[in-house]
């Protein structure tokens, strides 16, 4: 490729990139919306996500998979911290996903 046509070809590609403002984010994730990630779940990515919030200090219940008041609380907690609130301003993402990056937080890069 031409050195012309590589750079017009990456430019190409930046711009398809580029976040419209209608993605950037338009309103909270709810408690409600990330319980309802959480049901649709397998499982082994129920326990999993509990997992990493009781290593994280925010669950102090079973990691039996299930959606209870512990699980509830761990989630408003770590909605409620300081980290979560650095990063979930920042994101420009579609709302479905922004609901699926605050579930799976603590072990997404946003974290890390």
């Amino acid at each position: 490729m031409k050195r012309r046509g590589f750079f017009t070809a990456a430019a190409i590609g930046a711009a398809s990139l580029s976040v419209s403002p209608l993605c950037a984010q338009s309103a909270e994730v709810t408690i409600a919306e990330v319980r309802a990630l959480f049901q649709s779940r397998d499982l082994g990515a129920r326990r999993m996500v509990q997992d990493s919030l009781k290593h994280e200090g925010y669950y102090k219940g079973a990691i039996d998979g299930a959606w209870g008041p512990g699980t509830e609380a761990a989630f408003r907690a770590l909605m409620a911290s300081d980290r979560y609130q650095r990063h979930a301003p920042t994101w420009t993402f579609t709302h479905e996903v922004q609901v699926s990056e605050t579930m799976f937080f603590l072990t997404s890069d946003a974290y890390m």
